[in-house]
């Protein structure tokens, strides 16, 4: 056999990714449905019609199971782009609300709390963030100051054109929308009465920026200027 052969995944490699993944969709699915508090082994082994003896085998540790599906739920909110033609904040902002309307955000909102209150899921948590701090970031979930230079150049001392000014919106609109993201979980999806004011008033600060970062950088071809987001 091959180096090469050896390292294709067998058949049995894929029943068992196939098997986890559908350990974590249920999981996702009754977080989303029913909550944390209701999230349990005899549940999620009827969503995914597995025996209570396979989520033993594959995750053991049930905080195991949660990290996974927490981690798949970054991965699927990243995922999402919204389609924009306008400046880098206001780009950022859209995107970032097109992923706390997802109905996987109030799974996330549900873990980050569960975590909290669920000492050995917390302790098991806490691991995870440590060995994946990025992924594992808030602002990461929302993509804010990605391409915008907050957090990856500023902090650094890295002069991205960002200043404190910008800096103050990156964590206001950090801290709005995942209260927005908060508020639809509580409400069962439902958007927010005073949604569409807050979101209003975030995009026109977010233009207003945009325009003076674009003519700062105009007056002052030297200024380094933030990737474009991708």
């Amino acid at each position: 056999m091959t180096i090469a052969a050896a390292q294709l995944p067998t058949r049995n490699d894929a029943r068992t990714m196939e098997t986890r993944a559908r350990l974590v969709d249920s999981t996702i699915d009754a977080l989303i449905e029913l909550g944390f508090a209701k999230t349990t082994g005899v549940e999620i082994c009827r969503r995914s019609g597995l025996t209570r003896g396979a989520l033993n085998h594959h995750f053991p540790d049930f905080a195991d199971l949660l990290v996974d599906t927490l981690v798949e739920l970054y991965t699927r909110l990243l995922a999402v782009k919204a389609v924009v033609d306008c400046g880098r904040l206001e780009a950022v902002l859209r995107a970032s609300y097109e992923r706390v309307i997802q109905p996987e955000f109030k799974a996330v909102i549900e873990l980050w709390l569960a975590s909290q209150n669920d000492p050995e899921f917390g302790s098991r948590l806490a691991a995870a963030i440590h060995e994946n701090a990025p992924l594992f970031s808030p602002a990461m979930v929302l993509q804010l100051g990605e391409g915008f230079g907050v957090d990856q150049g500023v902090n650094q001392g890295v002069n991205h054109g960002v200043d404190e000014e910008g800096e103050t919106l990156y964590y206001t609109m950090t801290e709005t929308l995942i209260g927005i993201g908060l508020g639809r979980a509580v409400g069962r999806g439902e958007s927010l009465a005073h949604e569409a004011r807050v979101l209003g008033m975030l995009q026109s600060m977010a233009r207003d920026y945009d325009q003076t970062l674009a003519k700062a950088a105009k007056n002052n071809p030297t200024l380094v200027k933030p990737q474009e987001q991708t």
